[in-house]
């Protein structure tokens, strides 16, 4: 095996992950707020949050046997339907017509210069609509070694891009209408109202991914106390997490000096963090209230995205489906891969525990663990056979709850 196939294969080919999840290195129980009670008023704004697009122009693929034996052996993005489910995605924006989309990073599969202009393309007609849009990049999107084209039983790598053309190509959606931009990084403001902005913060166009530089954390100080100073709400957007979801998404996953980040925003008042990045959705509070709203990647099932309503006295958040033509066979591809998972690490066990593990992995990337018929038998016998009982363990000990609706009080 060539030196160049065997990168792409480690990049790509997460074989035997439990529907493995992009971290940061791979470039080369919370306390829910009440749902919101029915009112007569509409939220005074409305924004669309979607995250891990993983888009893939299809003149990259004819999803030939190499680009299929890839997706069926990784980590469960449902890249064969990616044109369906980014149009389908598109359609469900323009019919709804929200204030903003925020688009929270990974928007392509592995850094193609043709999936990102063609996405732009895309985003275009949204803004046309009457939607203003805004993006921030992720650890897949910039000067990625792995961009490829796949044909039959073979690829051949692509055109990436580097941090300014993501800015270049993207810059009609937040970049070149901000009311300030970072110089160290692709981090930008942008006024979302009067009394509201949203403060999108990068740490995927360096060396380092993951990794918040001195500079930038002053400048978000900066622009946090400008806002103070103006009596303006901000909220926050960065694709890995600001706080932790779970013991096993850490290293990776967080942002390297979340802590210092966490305390800034807390000492601000800083109404929630959005992030994505695990491509599980889950929602998690720092001990002294700050919310960071994981949304579930729009790639993976159930292709989901959120909903944020803002209202005088407070912000509700919850998720809705994608609708595209081949949505059931998209939703048994997360099943099945599961189930394979399943029979691959449980091989002695009987077919009820193999459906059971399925169907919490599908519950907790979905969050909706709350909607599992739990049994406590097959648990423990899946926990004495496996090598990876944390796995289980943690999603048990996360409380079972339903990770896809907040409400967040707003203090006076």
């Amino acid at each position: 095996m060539n030196r160049n196939l065997q990168k792409l294969l480690i990049t790509l080919l997460l074989v035997g992950a439990i529907v493995a999840i992009a971290a940061c290195g791979m470039r080369t129980n919370p306390s829910q707020g009440s749902k919101l009670p029915h009112r007569d008023t509409d939220p005074s704004l409305r924004v669309f949050i979607a995250t891990d697009l993983h888009y893939i122009s299809p003149h990259l693929t004819d999803n030939g046997e190499y680009f299929m034996r890839m997706i069926d052996n990784a980590d469960a993005k449902a890249m064969h339907f990616s044109e369906e489910i980014i149009e389908g995605f598109v359609t469900a924006v323009i019919n709804e017509k929200p204030d903003y989309l925020i688009l929270s990073g990974d928007l392509s599969f592995n850094g193609e210069k043709a999936s990102h202009e063609e996405l732009a393309a895309k985003l275009a007609r949204i803004e046309e609509s009457g939607t203003e849009v805004l993006v921030i990049s992720g650890n897949h999107d910039v000067y990625s070694e792995t961009a490829a084209s796949f044909s039959g039983s073979s690829y051949e790598f692509v055109d990436n891009v580097s941090a300014t053309g993501f800015s270049r190509i993207y810059s009609d959606f937040g970049f070149e209408e901000a009311i300030a931009r970072d110089e160290a990084s692709l981090s930008y403001v942008y006024e979302l109202s009067p009394s509201l902005r949203a403060l999108v913060v990068d740490v995927n166009t360096r060396l380092e991914l993951c990794y918040l530089r001195e500079e930038t954390l002053e400048w978000v100080h900066a622009q946090l106390e400008q806002a103070k100073e103006d009596g303006v709400k901000v909220i926050a957007v960065s694709h890995q997490n600001l706080l932790q979801h779970s013991p096993l998404f850490a290293y990776g996953y967080l942002i390297q000096g979340h802590g210092r980040l966490t305390q800034l925003y807390e000492e601000y008042g800083v109404l929630t963090n959005l992030s994505g990045h695990m491509h599980i959705q889950h929602i998690s509070k720092s001990e002294n209230g700050l919310v960071d709203i994981a949304t579930s990647a729009l790639s993976v099932s159930p292709y989901q995205y959120g909903i944020l309503e803002f209202y005088d006295d407070g912000i509700d958040y919850h998720t809705e489906f994608t609708d595209f033509p081949h949505r059931e066979e998209a939703v048994s591809f997360m099943r099945d891969r599961s189930l394979r998972t399943a029979v691959t690490r449980f091989p002695e066990l009987s077919d009820d525990h193999q459906n059971f593990y399925a169907d919490i992995n599908v519950a907790y990337f979905a969050g909706r663990t709350d909607s599992i018929k739990w049994d406590t038998k097959l648990y423990n016998d899946l926990l004495e056979n496996s090598s990876s009982s944390s796995y289980l363990e943690s999603i048990y000990d996360d409380g079972l709850e339903n990770q896809t609706e907040i409400y967040i009080e707003l203090g006076q």
